[in-house]
């Protein structure tokens, strides 16, 4: 593969780790390394294989570049639907941060379900009062404008910072709704990740 342009966007560039800011487990070397990309650069692919802590990695990033620049919330967007609760645990073992599925809500006998875009919708709505920095949803919740929408304005405001992309293979056809309505979502930060 021969690379054209500036090569030195792929060069590491010296980062300390920020003094606010300690690991709740302990990452291995190439996930430090990954860590230090990420709180170089603001827009970029995570593409380590299946197993090497992805999710771990973009979680400390996003705690770190919160501790940094003060933004409410990350918003993640899992390409397979199912990922949201491997999301919520993750969060819980990986940081002392807290998070909240898009339209989730507890039945009366205690069970948490996930509601539909009118849910999505009125979370999005009062997201100014969640407390959860952690926001997860999923790709197709996007091919809702309205949603879209909303949440572009909360990614222009500030409020939500980053945005991480999980399984973004998934989502790569920027023609389509889902396609159209992430490519709204223009947070300070940015990071897509696949294994694929």
């Amino acid at each position: 593969i021969t690379i054209t342009g500036d090569s030195s966007v792929f060069e590491p560039k010296h980062f300390e780790i920020p003094t606010n800011f300690k690991f709740k487990t302990t990452p291995y070397q190439h996930q430090i390394e990954g860590f230090n990309f990420g709180m170089t650069h603001d827009r970029w692919l995570l593409a380590d294989s299946m197993g090497l802590g992805k999710t771990m990695q973009v979680i400390n990033i996003a705690v770190a570049l919160k501790n940094q620049h003060k933004f409410s919330h990350c918003l993640i967007i899992c390409g397979v639907n199912g990922l949201k609760w491997n999301w919520v645990n993750e969060i819980k073992i990986h940081s002392n941060e807290s998070s909240w599925i898009l339209g989730q809500r507890t039945n009366k006998n205690g069970k948490v379900t996930v509601g539909g875009n009118k849910e999505k919708i009125a979370d999005i709505d009062r997201l100014d009062e969640i407390d959860d920095f952690f926001i997860i949803t999923n790709i197709e919740s996007l091919r809702n404008e309205d949603i879209a929408n909303k949440l572009s304005k909360y990614c222009s405001d500030g409020t939500i910072g980053m945005v991480a992309c999980d399984e973004s293979h998934t989502c790569k056809d920027v023609t389509s709704q889902q396609g159209k309505g992430l490519l709204k979502l223009q947070p300070n930060f940015r990071i897509a990740m696949t294994g694929t």
